[in-house]
């Protein structure tokens, strides 16, 4: 079967995920002259099941879902993507899955994701391993449709850091060790990951400059695996002996560090039912907006807190050229379960970008709890990888398609019409980007 698929060009996708799900688009008219029946296909054993078709070259939809997976339907829908003809012809298999599927683009090469099917494990854990978890499947074989590169894999992390530096490496070592193993180019750690402790002068007492032995222990790990690393919220020394900076830094796969952001946001809140933090009585806001090209695309830094001030990602997007936007983070359990995911889908949507979010996740110590749910979101808003468990260490996988980015942003033009809009209410995006910082830099000063 799988000769026969290659033979009418049938993208088979979601390998990481089988036998869980696969959706797939072809030409009915090339299968059918390929094979005297249609019915049950088993295709390295991910059960396919024709659900219409019509006489013409149409594209079907060929989908497979397993009863713990996907809603089922008491009667098998028909799904045809270019025809309501009556003609269209329904195979009467029973326990059929009705997918809601959604297509962005009338495109053959289009591939239809399950939206209510949940992410589910590669790989399942042994001897205490992270697991690894995939996310929403892709067409591994698309390419940009502007003749750009085609897609770039990466993991999202999530884990629980604590004030044990060498168990944390040890901890994020591992992570880096299963991205590698399954293809991926570069792989994002959270906010704090090298360090949590239990009050703000641990924090201080901890911190080592980005030449440090520290840091040259996740260069060498980078180097070893030869995979891109997004560290965020590294423990920066400063000038000043009472303050730190909470700094985002990407090293690339020979272990070199190409990009820092210090964090300009910082959370200085009062959490209902939660903690207060003060964030600036130990750590100094960062003044500079950072972008860096790295496989995955060109990525924009930010750091936790940053992900509720849209101007800051509008200006990374629209003024520094990002396709893909970093935001790891250790939310609070309270703002998380309330805010997260609707944030970081908000930030992919107005940006038409790439969000990818690693998470602390869990109990760090007696006074700190991180909220986790680690994810990556599509330019469409789409959450296309994540762990749902928030006490669960591990990776999430997904791909940064550039085609889906292209055509996003082509079929809907926010930025030309941004543009236009400006001569009313002028460029608040830089304006806004400059206010915030001189905010936080005077209360950084006051303290």
């Amino acid at each position: 079967p799988s000769n026969l698929m290659q033979s009418v060009g049938l993208p088979i996708i979601g390998k990481g995920c089988k036998p869980y799900l696969a959706v797939a688009i072809i030409h009915m008219r090339a299968l059918l002259a390929k094979t005297a029946s249609v019915g049950k296909l088993n295709i390295k054993g991910v059960k396919l099941i024709v659900l219409a078709y019509t006489s013409t070259p149409t594209p079907v939809i060929l989908a497979t879902a397993r009863h713990s997976v996907c809603t089922l339907a008491s009667t098998p829908r028909i799904v045809n993507a270019a025809s309501k003809s009556p003609r269209a012809n329904q195979i009467p298999f029973q326990h059929v899955a009705a997918f809601r599927t959604s297509f962005l683009y009338s495109s053959s090469a289009t591939v239809s994701r399950c939206n209510p099917c949940p992410p589910r494990p590669s790989m399942q854990p042994q001897n205490g391993d992270p697991k690894v978890l995939t996310g929403a499947s892709q067409d591994s074989t698309r390419v940009a449709e502007a003749g750009g590169p085609g897609p770039i894999r990466i993991a999202v992390g999530q884990m629980t850091a604590t004030g044990d530096q060498a168990a944390n490496l040890s901890t994020c070592a591992r992570l880096a060790k299963d991205a590698a193993e399954a293809g991926c180019s570069m792989l994002f750690l959270p906010e704090c990951f090298s360090f949590i402790g239990e009050s703000q002068a641990e924090s201080v007492a901890a911190a080592q400059p980005l030449d440090g032995p520290l840091m040259e222990q996740y260069q060498q790990l980078a180097r070893s695996l030869g995979l891109w690393l997004s560290l965020g919220g590294f423990q920066e020394t400063g000038p000043d002996p009472r303050h730190i900076y909470n700094t985002h830094v990407v090293l690339d796969s020979k272990g070199e560090l190409v990009a820092r952001y210090r964090k300009i946001h910082l959370f200085d809140v009062d959490v209902p039912n939660g903690p207060v933090l003060m964030e600036s009585r130990s750590t100094a806001p960062g003044t500079e907006a950072v972008v860096v090209d790295t496989p995955a695309g060109r990525l924009g830094l930010t750091t936790c807190y940053d992900l509720r001030f849209p101007e800051l990602f509008a200006h990374l997007t629209w003024e520094r050229g990002a396709q893909v936007l970093a935001v790891p983070s250790a939310f609070t359990v309270v703002t998380g379960a309330a805010h997260w995911e609707v944030l970081l889908r908000a930030r992919a949507i107005e940006c038409q970008a790439y969000v990818v979010a690693a998470a602390q996740a869990g109990r760090h110590n007696t006074k700190r709890e991180s909220y986790g749910h680690a994810l990556i979101v599509d330019p469409w808003g789409t959450v296309v990888a994540r762990l749902p468990d928030p006490r669960v260490t591990g990776i999430a996988i997904a791909e940064v398609d550039f085609g889906l980015l292209a055509r996003t942003r082509e079929r809907m033009p926010c930025q030309l019409h941004r543009e236009k809009g400006r001569a009313a209410y002028g460029n608040v995006i830089l304006a806004g980007v400059s206010a915030n910082v001189a905010s936080a830099t005077t209360a950084a000063n006051m303290d």
